[in-house]
Order: structure tokens, then sequence, then C-alpha cells
């Protein structure tokens, strides 16, 4: 029988332009790889607390493999494929509680996997991934604005923060998908 992965689209809310990945995975990963998946899609860097949500139903109900928990110490062992046969289509991870970075996950779609594709594999994406600790995405926004605008009140703090070269040569539209696709190299 042919592996099957899931072709999911995962969107930082609240950004505009919106910050947005469409990765595939195999419906055998658990929440706690997926949680991987994400981290690397988006360039954090795992030093924060972490969970995911699923509407008003709870996770713990799903049929898992292994333990169940919270974040990184408890390990999410529900498998995707648990949540695609039970008809889930959306749920939201958080990275963060701080920061609260809220990412909106889609399974767009189901597919047999591509013998010559190694999973996950990165279909595309949109703008660079946010900072850590800046603040959220009020924090993100403002110091996209001190990037563009040498008048900017924060400029300044930013420059100190992060450097002047760094904040000229800042471009919140670029998305690097090779240090995505290096980053999921790492995955056995």
């Amino acid at each position: 029988m042919n592996q099957r992965v899931a072709r999911i689209r995962i969107e930082v809310r609240y950004t505009n332009p919106k910050i947005w990945r469409r990765v595939e995975v195999p419906l055998s990963f658990t929440l706690e790889d997926f949680h991987s998946v994400i981290q690397a899609a988006f360039d954090w860097d795992g030093d924060h607390l972490w969970g995911f949500q699923l509407g008003k139903a709870d996770l713990s109900k799903f049929r898992s493999v292994g333990r169940f928990g919270w974040g990184p110490e408890g390990a999410y062992e529900v498998q995707l494929e648990a949540l695609v046969n039970r008809g889930v289509k959306k749920l939201t991870y958080i990275y963060d509680y701080g920061d609260h970075w809220e990412h909106l996950i889609t399974i767009m779609r189901v597919l047999d996997a591509d013998p010559k594709t190694k999973y996950p594999n990165l279909v595309a994406g949109a703008n660079c991934a946010p900072i850590e600790d800046i603040g959220g995405v009020g924090g993100f926004y403002d110091f996209v604005e001190a990037t563009l605008n040498p008048n900017h009140p924060s400029r300044e703090h930013f420059e100190e923060w992060f450097g002047e070269k760094e904040l000229k040569e800042f471009d919140h539209e670029h998305f690097d998908a090779d240090l995505v696709k290096s980053r999921f190299e790492r995955f056995p």
C-alpha cells in the first residue's frame, strides 16, 4: 500500500500580507512531528511553549500512539491520519504564548506519496517568517515599518537590536524556500 500524505496550508494569523507555507506531510506523522515541521517551515527556534487546538473538540478523544500531553514535555502523539479520518479540516497551532503566534492549519487534501519525493515537502510559501521575541504580530509589523522608514520612532531601537545594515537589507516579502527545504532535509 502506498504511503499517503496530507497537503497542508499553514498561515500565521493576523498578518498582512499573509505569511504562509504549503507543505506535504505523511499521515503517519504525529502532532509532535508536525510541530517540528511548522518550526522548520517558519524558522522558529523552538525555545517557547506550543500547543494545538481543535475548536471545541478535545484532541485527547482521538486515537493516539504512545502518550498524549502538552507541548514538548508531553508530546502530542495523535497521528494526522486520525484527524483526517475523523473529517478534521482545520486546527490551530500556537507558538510562544507570550508573543502568541497563532497559525491556522488547513488540511487541503490527501494524496498518494510520490516515491521520488522526500517528506516533509515544501510546496509553496509567501513572505518572510516573523522574528521571534519581537512582540507578536504588532511588534513584527512595527519592525517592518521601521525598516521601511528611516524616521520611524522605533528605528533607533531596532538598529541597536539588529544592526543598521540588517535593517536596510531586511525584506519582509522575501520567502527563503531554500532555507525551509534545507531544514526539511534534517527529517529522517
